[in-house]
């Protein structure tokens, strides 16, 4: 066995599910028998791969995940897993020279994450199930009268759930002592029109905010931004790479479920949510640009809903990103 620790430079390929490792001897042509203290440097491993990794003493470091592709630009090489490998292994021996940026992240460990985040995953089952349930007695008032006791229980069973993860947000104990989520606690639980399973699904998409060193950067992950004049969109046959369910969560789930549908003003609430008025403003917004335009450029009222609802979700995504930063700011200063 050796003396020193070994640098591993790995390339993961999602859709071939295979990995390049490459190391101070070149390329390896089958996995290494990882050791407690190698470092393994990584671009876009999965997750579980890397909480393996974790538990057997690996130190894992992971790039941005845009590196490979600039450095092949830049030096005008192909794009191989074999290639990106060799890039992240000399981009990281360079980086750990200096460690001035934030072109690599260590990977932490987070016991208290990896549990919302089976959590999230196991309530979105459950919901799946309930959903399905209820479809398949839908036109059947027998089958339903039949079943009426299953549906029942697979919607219960949904509720408990959504318990379990709220006390998860607000009470589970963390490694460092504390408990819940700082981020829920002080903010998210407060918002009128957003559900525990989306709060929790944020957090849980998110990870750690200091991810992201500004909003653009939060925007981007969610698939948010603006890229050559307009919004990203995933090609056939490519793996996109921003967040497609963080993505939906915002838009369907929070903006146009929560706060628009949920969030109008009734007779027992005559005003609207806060995240709904925010919405409306932009729709009237949306509204008064498109009459200012020729009629060949006239948006139809649904390309404009989805305007607002798209503005309405990268505002609301600035406000929990300044609020998450401000709190991490108070928690390191108070410890």
């Amino acid at each position: 066995r050796k003396i020193e620790m070994i640098i591993y430079g790995v390339d993961w390929s999602h859709k071939e599910e295979k990995t390049a490792i490459f190391y101070d001897g070149g390329l390896l042509k089958k996995e290494p028998d990882y050791q407690a203290g190698d470092i393994v440097a990584t671009e876009n491993m999965p997750h579980h791969k890397l909480v393996a990794l974790h538990h057997k003493g690996v130190v894992v470091y992971k790039c941005n995940t845009n590196l490979t592709k600039q450095i092949r630009d830049r030096d005008g090489v192909d794009k191989t897993d074999e290639n990106d490998a060799e890039i992240i292994y000399s981009q990281f021996s360079e980086w750990s020279k200096h460690q001035s940026d934030e072109t690599f992240r260590k990977f932490r460990y987070d016991s208290w994450r990896e549990r919302l985040s089976y959590l999230d995953k196991e309530g979105l089952d459950k919901k799946e199930v309930s959903k399905k349930s209820k479809q398949r007695v839908a036109n059947d008032p027998i089958l339903a009268l039949l079943c009426a006791e299953d549906v029942k229980d697979g919607i219960n069973a949904v509720l408990r759930h959504d318990t379990k993860l709220k006390n998860h947000l607000i009470k589970g104990e963390r490694d460092n002592g504390e408990k819940g989520s700082l981020i829920y606690n002080e903010y998210l639980k407060d918002i009128d029109g957003l559900g525990v399973r989306s709060a929790a699904g944020l957090i849980s998409i998110i990870g750690e905010i200091e991810r992201f060193s500004t909003v653009s950067k939060l925007w981007a992950y969610f698939g948010l931004d603006v890229r050559n004049g307009k919004a990203p969109k995933r090609k056939k046959g490519q793996l996109a790479n921003w967040s497609q369910r963080g993505r939906s969560l915002v838009l369907n789930d929070i903006v146009s479920n929560g706060f628009k549908m949920c969030g109008a003003a009734t007779s027992k609430r005559p005003e609207p949510f806060v995240w709904r008025a925010i919405y409306d403003d932009f729709k009237e917004q949306e509204i008064k640009k498109n009459e200012a335009r020729t009629e060949e450029e006239k948006l139809s009222k649904g390309h404009m809903d989805n305007r607002a609802i798209r503005r309405t979700g990268k505002e609301f995504l600035k406000g929990l990103y300044n609020k998450w930063k401000s709190l991490e700011k108070i928690e390191l200063s108070d410890g």
